[in-house]
């Protein structure tokens, strides 16, 4: 299969103080931190993520990820959009505004866009993998326009579909996909791009795939993308990352050898060979 994936290189990380501007809970358990910090908003590039301190001193030890949701350089600000699932943040949405908080980024490989205005962008997310994924919709559309994009949101049921009227502002042609049928598609998201990919393009040599969300949804979009020929897929993988930088080892996974010979396979690690990789480099179990 042709790789039309180049990645874009890596930007200069800042290990900065944040002031958080605005705390807002866009839906049950969904929250969105909004920081301001003029470096990492205007170097920052989709699909790349920050490492915060959610407390001082040393409980919790770790930082912990979030994809970059949003940037404004002209104001310095940086977004986040998460989860509350785990003690970390837990923190992070208790903080409020005017609160300060250490972070490092931007850290990690960007989703790379090509420099082809005529190709067709289809952006795939499912739950809080819309996070970098809002991130690169407004990013094609700055430098592309939005005409040859479509963003397909995954869901389990209507209220849990992320960021819909953000992608709409954009400009973007946005479909939903919600596992319970109680808004548009009845399905998987990955069911709706299948049925994107077979109706909509004649060719898919002229298409680039980018997804976030859960491994078992990657893993599907990447299998319809080889199946299809989708001359370009690229995933951001939501790895469990201890210290970000590429030291603990702890977010290895497997992608095959650089020898190029089937069968064989070595570890990368996900904060500094990804978050971003090509679909076809990685070693599905």
């Amino acid at each position: 299969m042709p790789n039309m994936c180049d990645y874009e290189p890596k930007t200069k990380r800042f290990i900065t103080d944040c002031e958080i501007i605005e705390q807002v809970e866009i839906s049950s358990g969904i929250f969105r931190s909004v920081l301001k910090e003029q470096n990492i908003a205007t170097v920052s590039r989709p699909g790349q993520f920050v490492n915060v301190q959610t407390a001082a001193g040393y409980d919790p030890l770790l930082r912990r990820p979030f994809s970059v949701h949003a940037v404004d350089p002209d104001k310095g600000t940086f977004s986040l959009l998460y989860d509350v699932v785990g003690r970390g943040t837990k923190l992070l949405k208790a903080m409020h505004k005017g609160d300060i908080v250490s972070v490092i980024g931007p850290l990690g490989s960007a989703f790379d866009i090509g420099d082809d205005p005529s190709v067709s962008h289809v952006l795939v997310a499912g739950g809080c993998g819309t996070a970098p994924i809002h991130f690169l919709s407004d990013y094609i559309c700055r430098n592309h326009g939005c005409s040859n994009v479509i963003v397909l949101v995954g869901a389990k049921a209507g209220d849990g579909v992320l960021c819909y009227r953000e992608f709409v502002a954009h400009g973007v042609n946005v479909e939903v996909a919600t596992e319970d049928g109680s808004f548009g598609f009845h399905g998987l998201v990955t069911d709706l791009l299948a049925s994107c990919l077979s109706d909509k393009f004649s060719t898919s040599t002229g298409i680039r795939v980018y997804s976030c969300g859960p491994m078992a949804m990657m893993r599907e979009v990447a299998r319809i993308c080889r199946e299809m020929k989708v001359g370009c897929c690229q995933l951001s993988l939501e790895t469990a990352m201890a210290c970000g930088m590429g030291v603990c080892m702890g977010c290895a996974v497997k992608t095959r050898s650089a020898s190029g010979k089937d069968g064989e396979w070595t570890y990368s690690r996900a904060c500094t060979e990804g978050p971003v990789f090509n679909a076809e480099e990685l070693v599905w179990e």
